[in-house]
């Protein structure tokens, strides 16, 4: 793995977040850089929560400049680049079995959530013929914004969760 690759190359990848790295031998930072883009715009679309399309240019940009930093790297400090994935780095996941199973039944219910929605609308797609406009536009509606009710309905959860922890340790310090 070296870093003086051809400069053309280099730029035409540096475009598209994750394919500069990837062309540069660092396969796991570009796999990560590609997956955080392209993953946030396609949660934004499903969820229709657009503005979390403002945090792609700055994903965009920090792989660009990466790429050109990793390119202009000196030899040795480029040898010395450690290939790691960029999401979830450092965290521990020995303890993820036992977290799924402490949280099993939430992650269930949005598991059948989802399902159901989907489910509803490939049936919405089969009956549209059949259905008259103004129950048909409601029902559409309504589905098509099911994932951004069980998404709020899911930080809301998450966040009353957190608070009731705190005050529960706050308690136990008290005592």
């Amino acid at each position: 793995m070296k870093n003086k690759k051809n400069g053309f190359l280099t730029f035409c990848c540096s475009l598209v977040p994750g394919a500069g790295e990837m062309y540069m031998g660092l396969y796991k930072q570009g796999i990560s850089l590609m997956v955080l883009f392209f993953g946030v715009g396609a949660f934004a679309a499903w969820a229709g929560l657009e503005v979390l399309m403002a945090i792609a240019p700055v994903i965009w940009f920090f792989s660009f400049f990466h790429t050109h930093n990793l390119r202009n790297m000196p030899e040795e400090e480029f040898m010395s680049q450690e290939d790691q994935y960029l999401v979830f780095q450092g965290v521990d996941f020995s303890n993820l079995d036992e977290s799924l199973k402490k949280n099993r039944k939430i992650v269930a219910a949005v598991l059948i959530l989802f399902g159901l929605c989907m489910f509803a609308q490939i049936i919405m797609n089969l009956l549209d013929p059949f259905l008259n406009s103004f129950y048909w536009d409601f029902v559409w509606r309504l589905n098509r914004n099911a994932g951004r009710v069980i998404i709020a309905v899911a930080i809301i959860f998450s966040g009353v969760h957190i608070l009731k922890g705190k005050t529960l340790k706050e308690k136990e310090v008290m005592e």
